[in-house]
């Protein structure tokens, strides 16, 4: 039932994403988390040469920018987004954090994360606990 209840938010969160979003131009990046339950998730971008966009390094040396470290107060669907222009070829690294929940719901919450380059889109849905970081839900190479 559980499983169940993830993947029917995880569908619902990514019907809403990719209702207000579109790939993003040719020669940028965009990374972007959505989640919808009572939880306070974060994102992390690990570019070609190692260095992590999150709510602590942000903008990084190659210009990623995380637009805002969205918390426990922000509407649902709850949205964190990294973009970068012009970004360096190589492997990119996606990850989740979920440090603490925002009200009395414990359990796991589904997340889904759209990956934007040269035109093209990826995505991943997943679910993950309190206290649990995720440090790769998906790679994705920029050309």
């Amino acid at each position: 039932m559980l499983r169940d209840a993830l993947a029917s938010e995880a569908n619902a969160l990514a019907t809403a994403l990719a209702a207000e979003s579109s790939v993003s131009p040719p020669h940028s990046l965009r990374v972007r988390l959505a989640f919808g339950a009572a939880a306070d998730l974060d994102l992390y971008v690990t570019d070609p040469l190692h260095e992590t966009a999150y709510f602590a390094n942000t903008p990084t040396k190659q210009g990623a920018k995380l637009a805002s470290d969205v918390l426990c107060d922000a509407p649902v669907p709850r949205i964190e987004t990294v973009t970068l222009e012009d970004p360096l070829p190589g492997r990119y690294r996606v990850g989740v954090d979920y440090p603490r929940p925002c009200g009395d719901d414990r359990g796991p919450v589904s997340y889904v994360v759209y990956f934007d380059t040269q035109g093209r889109r990826e995505t991943r849905r997943g679910s993950i606990a309190p206290g649990e970081f995720l440090a790769i839900v998906m790679e994705a190479d920029v050309e």
